[in-house]
């Protein structure tokens, strides 16, 4: 049996190299289309805007430091908004509601805490919907946990040294420590920003991942028209084998085409699309939803001429839906919901949570297990419309 799958893959790959569709499709057209797009639409996005949250429980000298420190920064002018709001439970609410993007929640007694050398934990609240935000809020709390560990070791150090209690916060404005003032020295949005390049780059893969799979599987109906693939099943193999050698070849082409431009990318740009391992794991999920796609549409199709309109319009359709020609962010908010069922919107999510916000396999465990689930559902279906049609 894998002896037949063998053979029937390694026709198939002959024959994709010899009529030129595993280079042209496979590879030319996604990179150099890839290519083109990074170098005239290329370098980072535009400027973001982002509506944080912030609740002073404490009321003390710290949050007001904060606020007007992030307020005062150049890096954040036009691009972050601070709203005041009362309670953690009505920061969570408004961020439940799409209203803000992240929220920052000092606890009562922090700058006292702070200033007796305490230490303190300031709240970070975030939405998965809304990354970007959540980078600025968790920069500018990580400036601030850096400040408090700073001025936690200076109380100590003191009153180690022998510094009365009382005249502790004196001694240790007086020699440095002159207390919570933050300083914004980089731009707290820049681990948020994709370089164009990754946005047009993967759009293309994504898109391309369609076609190179279509063009294997479009092969199956050929030979049907041919009478080949009767002659195959007349032979002493599974009736599956010649659909699944087909569709492993197709898997394993679009697989190849989308690393190749990733590559491209990474060469010709310099970006980075984010941690290899996750973004070869979140690309194998969208190929193999891309693959089970091709063959259901392709097991609906009468005539190959058929199957080449509609995956033609599929791809194009979940393209456009799924942020692949047009970045998601840029789409009106109910596209956005609705390129959520499209594994071209799944990819772009998870990409832009790599390349924006870091982040390892974990990071888009959701993203793989939505293609996952895709690619489960209409494999399944695909394969009962290829028992009705071609096995029939």
């Amino acid at each position: 049996m894998l002896r037949a799958l063998f053979t029937v893959s390694r026709l198939e790959l002959r024959a994709r190299f010899m009529d030129g569709t595993a280079v042209l499709t496979a590879l030319l057209a996604p990179v150099v289309l890839a290519s083109l797009f990074g170098f005239a639409l290329g370098g980072d996005d535009p400027p973001l805007r982002a509506t944080v949250g912030f609740v002073d429980l404490d009321g003390g000298e710290f949050p007001s430091s904060v606020r007007r420190e992030v307020l005062s920064a150049k890096e954040l002018d036009g691009m972050l908004t601070l709203r005041d709001l009362t309670t953690e439970k009505d920061a969570q609410q408004t961020l439940d509601d799409g209203d803000i993007g992240a929220a920052i929640v000092f606890p009562p007694g922090f700058s006292q805490d702070v200033g007796a050398g305490r230490g303190g934990k300031v709240t970070v609240l975030t939405s998965p919907e809304t990354p970007l935000a959540g980078v600025v809020a968790s920069s500018i709390v990580d400036r601030i946990s850096a400040l408090v560990d700073a001025r936690t070791l200076a109380v100590k150090a003191s009153l180690d040294a022998g510094v009365p209690a009382d005249k502790v916060k004196e001694f240790v404005e007086r020699n440095g420590a002159s207390g919570p003032a933050l300083t914004l020295e980089s731009d707290p949005m820049a681990g948020g920003k994709v370089d164009l390049s990754v946005y047009y780059g993967s759009g293309m893969a994504a898109l391309f991942a369609f076609f190179v799979v279509g063009t294997s599987v479009r092969s199956l109906l050929t030979e049907r028209n041919l009478g080949t693939l009767n002659r195959m099943r007349a032979a002493p193999i599974r009736p599956w084998i010649p659909i699944v050698g087909k569709g492993v070849v197709g898997f394993l082409l679009a697989l190849v085409s989308v690393c190749a431009v990733w590559a491209s990318s990474v060469l010709l740009f310099g970006s980075t699309w984010g941690d290899p391992l996750a973004v070869f794991a979140l690309w194998t999920a969208h190929v193999l939803a891309a693959a089970a796609i091709t063959m259901l549409v392709a097991s609906r199709a009468r005539t190959d001429s058929q199957a080449d309109g509609l995956i033609m319009g599929v791809s194009f359709v979940f393209a456009f839906l799924g942020g692949s020609l047009v970045p998601m962010y840029n789409l009106p908010d109910f596209l956005q919901k609705v390129a959520l069922f499209t594994p071209n919107g799944w990819t772009s999510t998870g990409l832009t949570e790599l390349a924006g916000g870091g982040g390892g396999l974990a990071t888009v465990a959701g993203p793989i297990a939505a293609l996952c689930g895709m690619a489960l559902v209409a494999g399944g279906i695909a394969a009962l419309g290829f028992r009705k049609g071609l096995l029939g």
